[in-house]
């Protein structure tokens, strides 16, 4: 299992101190996947974050144009990255499929998890709170540069 400051130099766990640290990393479950394996799938219920302690995976998001069973690649993330964090924001079905890209390890927090935190250190939890909106956040202005980008390629070659 990674370490507190391994967790602590995350933007996700960003300015959390040692003990309550020491308290999540007791709520965490360390979870291991083969190359090639579906963490998790789009569509399905979730109620999980993911760091990623080991390896990469790809962030696959289906699509009508899309070849393939899982459809585009839209993402590949690494060692430090966090995935299913919208899940604990709004509760919905997960938005894309994640696939191990190698063999790949990771620490999962849940929607459980992450009210207990709320219950016993409200601190912690709005501090864990604000790093989520930052990191979606930051997620979002991604896609708008991408969208941007796509509109602008896309422009140039429409004929008409």
């Amino acid at each position: 299992m990674k370490t507190a400051r391994f967790l602590q130099e995350q933007p996700i766990f960003g300015g959390v101190g040692d003990q309550a640290m020491q308290s999540i990393m007791l709520l965490m479950r360390e979870l291991h996947f083969a190359a090639a394996e579906v963490i998790v799938q789009e569509g399905e219920d979730g109620d999980s974050l993911f760091v990623i302690c080991s390896g990469s995976v790809e962030v696959l998001k289906a699509s009508p144009v899309a070849n393939g069973t899982f459809g585009k690649r839209i993402a590949i993330l690494q060692v430090g990255d966090v995935f299913g964090e919208m899940e604990l924001i709004d509760t919905q079905r997960r938005s894309a499929t994640i696939r191990a890209l190698e063999p790949v390890s990771v620490l999962a927090l849940s929607n459980a998890d992450l009210f207990q935190i709320y219950e016993s250190d409200p601190q912690t939890f709005t501090l864990l709170a604000l790093n989520l909106a930052r990191e979606l956040s930051r997620r979002l202005r991604n896609i708008d540069d991408l969208a941007v980008h796509y509109m602008a390629t896309n422009s140039r070659t429409d004929p008409s």
